[in-house]
């Protein structure tokens, strides 16, 4: 057979594995940039552009996720309604204002969404002083079971803190389980969760990238942060690191608010918990249902996210939450890119007269994305939005507070990345008294914060503003 013909042959199966291609980009896709960034490669480059998309285009971990939470749920439910505690535990709306039933039911039986439950209460941490103290007692007072779920787990002091608590419990018989990003644990030389391998912890890393079989899923990470020791539990935004700590001796610190969880919901915490570990590992144990008994007067809901679950279960809470807003709403986050429904939330709440607050970090871990940023806010300035810049150091802190009674709290950032590509996990709080408190902490942040202008913005070199907007066309991908 002539080269020729070969070459026709390689010319055929190419055109014929990109015409493939294209159509299951169009039809799987889940974003319109998405499917038009794969077309255009495909039709540029059909071999080369169609092995790519195979490799790297596909979600492969989306329908064994779909299938996996799917399952789960269906048991829990069964478990809630055999053991009677389906509606044990949630306080009647008739407790609150219709204005509030309103906004709790936004998330009610969502996908993604668990059971509200009452009688507890969330004690806010911050930083790694308060947070870390606490969850290394929390360890090494548990007599049956730890497990962490963290994106990063590193730190010369405190990661070594962490692994020594870890360690001694393993060792006195308790079940300790250790999940970790595959990804977040690749940056940094200090890595203690591999000691824990050594020693045998079970330990295992969410999604790690490798060569055979190909696995390059850099946005499908496990961004959750759950702590659960017996009755309690611990969630929020902050990793294990010893930039936490203000008062250790890094070069960079990083603020954040992490939360001591009390009551029910520590349940929900577990069961989110071991959904991600038996996803990981294929032991899946989340039949044994535990709820702690009640430990304070706070409903919660926890709201987990990511490849699997329809749609995008915590954009689509934000912005019914949002649209419930009456009086005043404040978003803490340390990065901002909302996607047009988002914004458009964001912008009929000041327009009906809501007061809103955007408090972003001064100073950003990656100048990109505040430049993306940047190009995202004007149009939420014309329209009555206020924007506030925190000073240093960096803040990771991720809140949402509307009116006088919701407080979200978790692992999501306000882009697409945490919105759409990334495994995240949220608690709803209905409760007056931990909204007061997060208000002022946010006053306080307001206090030294100063106050993003229009003007600014539009006032900055032209080099600066395409600089922004070259970004900002990335911003699915940052």
């Amino acid at each position: 057979m002539s080269w020729q013909w070969i070459l026709s042959l390689v010319l055929a199966a190419g055109y014929a594995l990109a015409f493939i291609a294209v159509l299951h980009a169009l039809l799987r896709a889940r974003q319109p940039q998405s499917a038009l960034g794969w077309v255009a490669a495909i039709l540029t480059l059909p071999l080369l552009g169609s092995m790519a998309y195979f490799i790297f285009g596909i979600n492969r971990v989306d329908s064994r996720a779909a299938k996996l939470m799917s399952d789960t749920a269906e048991r829990r439910m069964k478990a809630l309604k055999a053991s009677g505690l389906l509606s044990g535990g949630r306080v009647p709306p008739t407790l609150f204002a219709p204005d509030t039933c309103e906004i709790m039911r936004v998330g009610e039986g969502k996908p993604g969404s668990f059971r509200r439950l009452g009688c507890n209460h969330f004690t806010p941490l911050f930083n790694g002083d308060e947070a870390y103290p606490r969850m290394l007692e929390a360890i090494a007072s548990a007599r049956h079971e730890v497990f962490l779920c963290t994106y990063i787990f590193q730190g010369r002091v405190y990661g070594k803190a962490f692994a020594d608590a870890l360690l001694a419990a393993h060792r006195r018989g308790v079940d300790v389980r250790v999940l970790v990003d595959g990804m977040g644990t690749l940056p940094g030389f200090h890595k203690p969760w591999k000691r824990l391998q050594r020693e045998g912890v079970p330990v295992h890393r969410f999604i790690p990238p490798h060569l055979l079989p190909p696995q390059m899923s850099v946005n499908l990470r496990n961004h959750r942060k759950v702590l659960v020791c017996d009755g309690e539990g611990f969630t929020g935004g902050m990793n294990i690191d010893d930039v936490h700590v203000m008062a250790s001796r890094t070069r960079e610190h990083v603020q954040d608010v992490h939360f001591l969880c009390e009551g029910p919901i520590v349940g929900e915490l577990r069961e989110a918990f071991l959904m991600d570990w038996a996803f990981v590992t294929g032991q899946d144990d989340t039949g044994r249902l535990y709820l702690p008994c009640g430990a304070g007067a706070m409903d919660g809901r926890v709201v987990m996210d990511g490849p699997g679950t329809p749609n995008d279960p915590v954009q689509d809470l934000l912005c019914g939450v949002i649209s419930c807003a009456r009086r005043r709403i404040t978003v803490m986050t340390p990065y901002f890119l909302p996607p047009r429904e988002l914004t458009s939330a964001l912008v009929s709440a000041a327009a009906r007269g809501v007061e809103v607050r955007v408090i972003l970090p001064a100073v950003l871990d990656h100048a990109y994305v505040e430049w993306a940023s940047d190009h995202t806010i004007p149009p939420l300035l014309e329209n009555g939005v206020r924007i506030f810049r925190q000073p240093a150091p960096f803040a990771h802190t991720k809140l949402l507070l509307v009116d006088d009674i919701y407080v979200c709290l978790g692992s999501t950032n306000l882009d697409p990345r945490s919105l759409s590509l990334n495994f995240e996990l949220n608690v709803e709080v209905f409760s007056p008294e931990l909204n007061a408190r997060l208000h002022e902490f946010a006053a306080s942040v307001l206090a030294v914060s100063h106050e993003v202008t229009l003007e600014n913005l539009l006032s900055q070199p032209l080099a600066v503003r395409l600089r922004n907007a070259a970004a900002w066309i990335f911003s699915p991908y940052l």
